[in-house]
């Protein structure tokens, strides 16, 4: 009888240990899971900011551009570059040509 009841406890700390010993391996994979994927957010947001960077300095040339506008009281300036870059206007005697061996 002893004999059982001593076999009987070794194989339930037996089990426990082994319950322990996969939870604690679920746990680390589940570290290790975690671990990795904020790695890869860190890195995306990296790449985020370094164009967040660039849009920034464009902004901040363009705004500087604007100002000098405003401050030279030039409106015929701007708004003959206005129409040049933004709708495609030319001058009346000015030639335009197009790469269409790209598209």
């Amino acid at each position: 009888m002893a004999k059982k009841a001593k076999r009987q406890e070794e194989k339930k700390s037996t089990g426990i240990w082994m319950l322990m010993r996969v939870s604690m391996v679920l746990i680390i994979i589940g570290c290790v899971i975690s671990i990795v994927s904020m790695q890869n957010n860190i890195a995306e947001k990296k790449k985020e900011k370094v164009i967040l960077k660039d849009n920034i300095e464009i902004m901040t040339i363009k705004n500087e551009e604007l100002a000098d506008l405003i401050e030279s009281d030039d409106i015929g300036r701007y708004m003959e570059k206005l129409a040049v870059e933004n709708n495609g206007y030319a001058y009346p005697d000015e030639r335009r040509y197009y790469d269409t061996s790209r598209d």
